[in-house]
């Protein structure tokens, strides 16, 4: 008997074909079709608990971003890595790294192999990009930087957000920030290394990108 559903359009339904358990279920999915669909070789996934992508192929980096901040629930946001990219930076690109996610102290979220789900107290006001909230600029550059051990990565993500935000921005963020993973940053931005870096704003060189890392195709 055919599903009165059209399960094969329904992912069209959903942004990036992403859907929260409780959003199928309000729509008149069972618990037991569901769970039919998502097993290897269905055409359905799970990307993280009771979030699923609609689809066999993939997922895109767009789709496990999607699935992970569904996943995290209400108030959470990128950081990091995958929210630079969203405000436009070019010092980093999207990379196989776990996606960086804040959440509310009292999320019951919990991390995975492909997401790094930091709670925290300190939730700032997020900015939305290309659909998804991510983090500040600053914000986002040194929660990149507790989680880089490359000098020329830290410094060129240093280099060009402080073009947008500049260099007291990124010191008031630091100020707040855990001191494990900052010291690199602290020091770069110390009063030779940061004249330095004023410098460069004023000349508006272009800042150096780092080849370490490996891209992955986004969308």
């Amino acid at each position: 008997m055919r599903h009165p559903i059209d399960l094969e359009a329904l992912g069209t339904l959903f942004v990036h074909r992403v859907a929260p358990v409780a959003a199928l279920i309000h729509i008149g999915l069972s618990s037991s079709l569901i769970d039919q669909r998502s097993r290897p070789g269905g055409p359905w996934q799970r990307l993280f608990p009771s979030i699923f992508l609609l689809s066999r192929a993939g997922p895109s980096r767009e789709q496990l971003v999607q699935a992970a901040l569904l996943y995290a629930g209400e108030g959470a946001m990128l950081t990091a890595f995958d929210a630079l990219y969203l405000h436009g930076m070019r010092s980093v690109l999207p990379t196989a790294d776990a996606i960086h996610v804040l959440a509310p102290r009292h999320s019951r979220a919990w991390g995975h192999a492909t997401l790094h789900l930091e709670r925290t107290d300190r939730l700032p006001k997020p900015a939305l990009r290309r659909g998804f909230h991510v983090a500040p600029l600053e914000r986002a550059a040194v929660d990149a930087i507790r989680r880089t051990r490359s000098i020329p990565d830290t410094r060129a993500i240093l280099d060009e957000v402080a073009h947008y935000v500049g260099i007291q921005a990124l010191r008031a963020e630091l100020a707040l920030a855990p001191r494990k993973g900052t010291t690199l940053a602290r020091t770069l931005l110390g009063d030779s290394p940061a004249r330095q870096l004023e410098l460069a704003v004023m000349d508006r060189r272009p800042p150096s990108v780092p080849q370490a890392r490996t891209p992955l195709p986004v969308g």
